[in-house]
């Protein structure tokens, strides 16, 4: 799936944002006739996010779904939000077009009267009958992060799936497995309130390695109700994925992803298609770093070795070149 992003502007400084690099003070925002020129180049994927920044701050943001609501070369379209301007913007989500990937921060991170109106918002998809297209996300960022807001809210609307997200620290020279060993408490915590409410987890990316876990940890993951099985291979540390998304901005420049954002930005303009971006990307980060070790004992391997692990995200590895 490839992402456009809308803006460069969020409403929110989260301490963990993975697309701060991207933010600025200087407004870009894309202008229609941009937005269906890469409407054309991602078409071949068959499915598309929006993204920012925050994209429902686009002043055009609801023209702009119309377009691509109408758009049937997309089967899937996936709105990347904050969850704060649902109400402004509710209309452009009724029909069942666009499905929601609604981050839910602690109001110690965006403030109380936020918080309140991310979950008006869901109240409002809930009653207008919006609520199997919308998917929660929950951002693990810190040791001892408290996640009891967050579960309230999946508690009360019912949700029985959760994308998580070990958020990538900004100093990435101690690499993967270490700071997944750092931050397992925390996580095993939270795996344990999603086992007790019986919702499914899901990796957005930067999963955890097997070996990060002993086999008492590995006995509470494997209690957790996945939705397949290949999610809960993924989630186990059994297998890894991990291809180039494709981030596109504005200005006609694209990235891998955000993770690996500051590493290559090229313009689609000098590519053909969507597929040769993917595969540019591919040939200039993943194949240059997989076959750099997240941790020495990495090196001895199996499953680094058939490239079924890469102890966590990309950029790690490309603090070891």
């Amino acid at each position: 799936m490839a992402n456009i992003a809308l803006l460069n502007r969020c409403n929110l400084r989260c301490p963990y944002c993975f697309a701060d690099g991207y933010l600025s003070s200087e407004k870009d925002d894309i202008s229609v006739a941009r937005f269906e020129e890469l409407l054309d180049f991602c078409a071949p994927d068959g499915s598309l996010g929006i993204i920012g920044g925050e994209p429902l701050l686009h002043p055009l943001f609801d023209r702009l779904m119309d377009i691509v609501k109408d758009d049937y070369r997309f089967g899937k379209i996936t709105v990347f939000t904050n969850g704060i301007f649902i109400e402004k913007h509710l209309s452009a989500f009724l029909d069942g077009r666009l499905s929601l990937l609604i981050n839910l921060n602690s109001p110690s991170d965006i403030g109380a009267t936020n918080f309140e109106r991310v979950e008006k918002g869901i109240s409002l998809l809930e009653e207008n009958g919006v609520l199997p297209f919308v998917t929660v996300g929950i951002n693990v960022y810190m040791e001892n992060q408290d996640f009891s807001h967050q579960l309230r809210i999946i508690e009360k609307f019912g949700f029985n799936r959760v994308r998580l997200s070990v958020v990538i620290p900004q100093d990435k020279k101690a690499g993967g497995i270490p700071y997944f060993i750092k931050m397992k408490p925390t996580l095993l915590g939270l795996y344990s309130e999603l086992a007790r409410l019986g919702v499914s987890p899901c990796y957005d990316c930067n999963a955890i390695p097997e070996c990060v876990f002993d086999e008492r940890e590995k006995r509470l993951l494997s209690s957790l109700p996945f939705s397949n099985s290949f999610e809960r291979e993924i989630f186990m540390g059994q297998r890894s994925v991990c291809s180039p998304v494709i981030d596109i901005y504005p200005d006609k420049t694209a990235t891998r992803c955000f993770g690996c954002y500051d590493m290559c930005r090229v313009s689609i303009d000098e590519f053909e298609s969507i597929g040769d971006l993917r595969n540019y990307f591919f040939k200039e980060i993943d194949a240059r770093l997989v076959h750099n070790y997240a941790s020495p004992k990495c090196a001895g391997c199996y499953k680094n070795k058939v490239f079924g692990c890469f102890g966590g995200c990309l950029c790690y590895l490309e603090e070891n070149t």
